[in-house]
């Protein structure tokens, strides 16, 4: 399996990852970059995975050899490196394999007009497959691919300048709602964002209480979470309103309300569009379609799966409307337009966890409510999502094809009484039945996995639609 640009970014093996690939990706970019948005500084910042130190080294090279200026940023989370970078005017590289297991890594880049677009991307794996043709730079590399020096390349130290400006943006944006009076859990783990959030919530004023801090790095996904029961306890041991975390590198939130349940990503989504005020809205086909609903939105536009896609509709919605914002089914909110709550709220065209939770919170206390009765209000749309891990590519193009090929039996294998009425093929298989369930079939494009959503009038029929289709897709890799 050779390094790729998945949904967001490249991913791949950390074994795949040697100094010369690293370094040739970098490379690419930055000659990219320059065709397009140059900068003599590039941002540079990483997650709390063991391997992420090492390809930030050999990515440090490669701005230092390109004779740009490298404005180290530290561990922190990646809406927190494109915000530096979009304040400073510069590139940014994030080494983040997100929500991944932890023996996969990978680098995100940003132009300074933001996060890298799929025409973007194809660019520069063209350049990079260039270079490796050409063997560029091969003096510096042994026959494994590493560095055959020591490194010592120099940078500016700043962590801590981009951080400030981080908590800064939410802090004096949310200056007019107290968040006094809620018990918020701070789910830490391994999230590049533990050093911020937690800070955040009590600059607001919520009480914050720190909990499952590990030094090990932890897949969370916010997609599929594994771990509501443990969460449903903390919730209950500590009285608690909400809990809050992230993904790995911070970028997709995790929400669970006072009542112990599952706050969906793009519930999150839906509810921090209406508080902000947005007009129009562009989100993944994968995503709840009761947004379709609300009145509010003048124009809610559905795209493939990943945010480069999202950040292209809503560059097109700009041109039709003053105010426009995205998200994923993951939770990740993207803010293309500036908005005003107590202060303005810059734009920041990637992924951002802090947004989205920061919302529901303020929601609940401007209506002086529980959290759960900020999500109730929605339209009686029920999301749910499981994934297949160990599942290879060619594996996942068997189902994909089979299902295809006849929607119809596998739609009765799932619901024997359902029949197809409208399938939709923009990104994987989405099935509608007579009875309005939704089964979407897709593979991920980040790790070998596959990944099913499901939709339905309650909570319960989603869930168990995606665990029937679960099980089938085991069966078949079995």
């Amino acid at each position: 399996m050779a390094l790729k640009f998945g949904t967001s970014g490249v991913r791949g093996l950390v074994t795949e990852f040697t100094d010369r690939e690293a370094y040739l990706l970098t490379c690419a970019f930055l000659k990219h970059a320059d065709s397009t948005t140059p900068s003599s500084t590039v941002a540079l910042g990483m997650d709390l995975r063991e391997s992420s130190p090492k390809i930030l080294s050999a990515v440090q090279k490669c701005i230092t050899d390109q004779n740009k200026v490298v404005q180290y940023c530290g561990v922190l989370p990646t809406p927190a490196l494109a915000y530096f970078s979009t304040e400073k005017k510069s590139l940014a590289v994030m080494i983040t394999g997100s929500h991944i297991p932890a023996d996969r890594n990978g680098i995100k880049f940003y132009l300074t007009s933001g996060e890298t677009l799929k025409q973007d991307d194809e660019k520069i794996f063209a350049i990079y497959e260039g270079l490796k043709k050409e063997n560029y730079k091969q003096e510096l590399f042994d026959s494994h691919g590493a560095f055959v020096s020591p490194i010592n390349s120099a940078r500016e130290e700043c962590a801590e300048v981009a951080k400030d400006i981080f908590i800064k943006r939410y802090v004096e944006s949310f200056a007019n709602v107290s968040l006094q009076g809620l018990k918020v859990l701070f789910y830490e783990h391994s999230s590049a964002a533990r050093e911020f959030i937690g800070v955040i919530l009590e600059k607001l004023g919520a009480t914050v209480v720190r909990i499952g801090r590990s030094d090990k790095f932890i897949p969370v996904d916010t997609e599929a979470v594994e771990s509501l029961d443990l969460f449903k306890k903390w919730i209950e041991e500590h009285q608690a309103d909400a809990l809050i975390s992230t993904d790995g590198d911070g970028d997709r939130p995790l929400v669970i309300d006072n009542n112990g349940d599952l706050v969906q990503g793009d519930k999150l989504g839906i509810i921090c569009s209406e508080f902000l005020g947005v007009e129009a809205i562009a989100l993944p086909i994968s995503c709840n379609s009761g947004v379709s609903q609300i009145s509010k939105f003048k124009k809610v536009v559905f795209t493939k799966i990943g945010s480069p896609y999202v950040v292209e509709a809503l560059n097109n919605l700009g041109s039709e409307f003053k105010s426009v914002a995205g998200f994923e089914a993951n939770g990740g909110y993207i803010l293309s337009s500036p908005m005003t709550l107590a202060s303005e709220v810059k734009p920041l065209p990637t992924r951002d966890s802090v947004l989205p939770a920061l919302t529901i919170l303020a929601a609940a206390k401007k209506n002086n409510c529980k959290v759960s009765d900020v999500v109730a209000k929605l339209p009686p749309r029920f999301t749910s999502s499981v994934l297949a891990k160990n599942c290879p590519p060619e594996m996942s193009q068997k189902i994909i094809n089979m299902a295809k090929e006849d929607p119809a039996t596998f739609i009765q294998g799932v619901v024997p009484a359902a029949k197809v009425q409208s399938i939709n093929t923009l990104d994987g298989l989405r099935m509608t039945t007579d009875n309005g369930d939704v089964i979407h079939l897709r593979p991920s494009g980040n790790a070998p996995e596959f990944r099913c959503y499901t939709e339905s009038k309650n909570q319960k029929i989603a869930d168990e639609l995606s665990n029937v289709v679960l099980g089938k897709i085991l069966d078949t890799i079995n």
